[in-house]
This record gives C-alpha cells, sequence and structure tokens, in this order.
C-alpha cells in the first residue's frame, strides 16, 4: 500500500486581497462578521483575520511559558471572504483597473468605486530580534585572517596570470 499524498490547492495568481485590508466572512463559524487582514498565507490560500475563526490550542508548559489551552485565530480560505467597500461598507467582489496614469487599482463591481490598499501594506512585517541572536556588530567584524602562505600563495597566482598574458 503506497503512502498517502495530501494534494496541495492550486495557488491563485492575482491576490485582491492584501495584509490590513477589511474584509467580512461569507461562510463558516464566523459568517457575517467583519475584521482586518493580519496576515496573508498565499502558497495555501489562506487568510488570518483579526479577532475571527478562534479555536482553541492545548499547549504544553515549559520554563518560561505556563501551559494551558489558548485561544488563537486559525486560516480562513481566501473564497470564503470579502472585501469591504469602503463607499459603503458592504462586502463586495472586486476586479482589477487601470486609471488614466496606467495604475493598477482595485474596483468593486458593485459600485465601480476604487477600493483602496490600506496605508501600512509598504510596511514590512519584521522579525524581533531575540536573546538568541547575533548582534548587527558581531557579524560585521573580522574575525578571521588568512594565514602568510595563502597570501604567497595568492601573489604567485597572480604573477603566473600576469606572465601568461
Amino acid at each position: 500500500m503506497s503512502a498517502r499524498v495530501p494534494k496541495v490547492a492550486p495557488q491563485m495568481k492575482r491576490w485582491k486581497v492584501v495584509r490590513g485590508d477589511m474584509v467580512q466572512v461569507m461562510r463558516g463559524r464566523s459568517k457575517g462578521e467583519k475584521g482586518k487582514v493580519v496576515r496573508v498565507h498565499r502558497k495555501k490560500n489562506t487568510l488570518i483575520v483579526e479577532g475571527l475563526n478562534l479555536v482553541k490550542r492545548h499547549q504544553r508548559g515549559n520554563k518560561e511559558h505556563k501551559g494551558g489551552i489558548f485561544t488563537k485565530e486559525a486560516p480562513i480560505h481566501y473564497s470564503a471572504v470579502r472585501l469591504i467597500d469602503a463607499s459603503d461598507g458592504l462586502p463586495c467582489k472586486v476586479r482589477w483597473g487601470f486609471l488614466e496614469n496606467g495604475e493598477k487599482v482595485r474596483v468593486s463591481k458593485r459600485t465601480g468605486e476604487i477600493v483602496p490598499k490600506p496605508e501600512d501594506l509598504g510596511v514590512r512585517m519584521r522579525r524581533k530580534d531575540g536573546d538568541m541572536d547575533t548582534p548587527a556588530e558581531a557579524v560585521r567584524k573580522v574575525t578571521y585572517k588568512p594565514p602568510a602562505f595563502l597570501e604567497l600563495k595568492q601573489q604567485y597566482l597572480q604573477r603566473e596570470a600576469a606572465d601568461a598574458w
């Protein structure tokens, strides 16, 4: 009997939902609720929406953290959410459109209004340096000096190359 291989969902080519957008959930437990997109998993075609689709997770304790049951947001499939139209606050389907200057924008199919991208979209999410990370000044510090014979070998090879010409 062969091992079961999980199916990989085809990835969306052009995402219309980005981090920071306001969306409304159309299906599932959180149906009808609105929230802000916290993270987009493009390879899995899922989104994490702030405060929606909450699940309980059991976590074992360690020296730093006490164990217990914690509530966190679970991913939602992109097809289960709709963007909120900024003009009237209702969910809408979105298409791509172009302005006169050639800029590509998202346009609501229902109202024809432009759905603006969030302001904080240009700010990348960076991970915070922890206790175990090497400081930047230590990384830039030169700590290795090659032995003298390697320098002589390099000079010899340069002379050989110059003589060959």
